[in-house]
């Protein structure tokens, strides 16, 4: 079955579409409070660390501690978890970028004109307009800052959702009925080979959730890439010992997929690599 991923503007009524569309298809729901819940689990320390950059953008000494790429790592780990069962609606930042490319995931935006948002949120919240007004574009720059440096991307990038929608131009009614039109279409797209593209996601997610979180690691620079042959695994380490331990970690999380390692140390050049098979 597809899966929908619903990215949006705070305000913009969203949350109710996608409520929606769990109830009238089953699906299952899943938005930012439980993605931080379920990464949080990964401990105490993460608990604290879900509480503090949950609603809000990384300050500049934040965007380079280990303990903020690791738990957005384990974010997007949940995020593609979730993915992996179908029937899903994921109402979360970035979901669009994570599952681009996978025929059976219907990417949606949705939208509203910034007056439209804040009195929304005034009459959801019982707040005056200034506090409204407040609280929607302080939501609109936490939201721009996290994606552009998690992504490199624009928040409202084409290339993160297939279809926009405007909760000003149509009823909510109208959208609902699109999206499942649209769903219906995409579920004729799930094949075992697009399946088996999001597992190798999933499993390189959760590799890159492996290795940011460890504190003995301080890996300045990675990239975890999914690929047809395996998994590739490219940065930057300390030492031959940290490389080596990064390979027993990403050898215990692999299970039988090929990983090739593209680990070069600090002042060196060039490294041979290597592939775990």
């Amino acid at each position: 079955m597809a899966i929908l991923s619903i990215t949006y503007e705070f305000g913009s009524g969203a949350e109710e579409i996608g409520r929606a569309i769990e109830k009238k298809l089953g699906y299952e729901y899943v938005a930012l409070g439980r993605i931080r819940k379920e990464a949080s689990q990964a401990g105490k320390r993460w608990e604290r660390f879900g509480e503090e950059y949950g609603d809000a953008k990384p300050n500049i000494w934040e965007r380079y501690d280990w303990s903020f790429m690791g738990y957005m790592a384990l974010a997007q780990s949940v995020i593609l978890n979730h993915a992996l069962k179908d029937n899903v609606v994921i109402m979360a930042r970035g979901s669009g970028y994570l599952l681009g490319g996978i025929p059976h995931v219907l990417r949606v935006r949705i939208v509203s004109p910034l007056e439209k948002r804040i009195e929304r949120v005034m009459t959801k919240e019982n707040i005056s307009w200034e506090n409204a007004s407040l609280l929607v574009k302080q939501a609109d720059y936490e939201i721009v800052s996290t994606l552009r440096q998690l992504y490199g991307k624009k928040w409202d990038d084409p290339d993160s959702y297939e279809v926009r929608y405007d909760t000003s131009a149509q009823s909510n009614d109208q959208i609902i009925g699109a999206i499942r039109k649209l769903l219906a279409a995409k579920d004729n797209l799930k094949t075992q080979v697009a399946q088996d593209e999001l597992e190798m996601r999933a499993l390189a997610a959760k590799i890159k959730a492996v290795i940011l979180t460890n504190p003995d690691f301080l890996i300045p620079t990675l990239e975890v890439e999914a690929t047809q042959n395996g998994i590739t695994l490219r940065g930057i380490a300390r030492s031959i010992r940290e490389h080596k331990t990064i390979d027993e970690e990403v050898n215990k999380t692999r299970g039988r997929t090929p990983v090739t390692c593209e680990i070069h140390y600090r002042g060196v050049k060039s490294i041979k690599h290597h592939r775990m098979v």
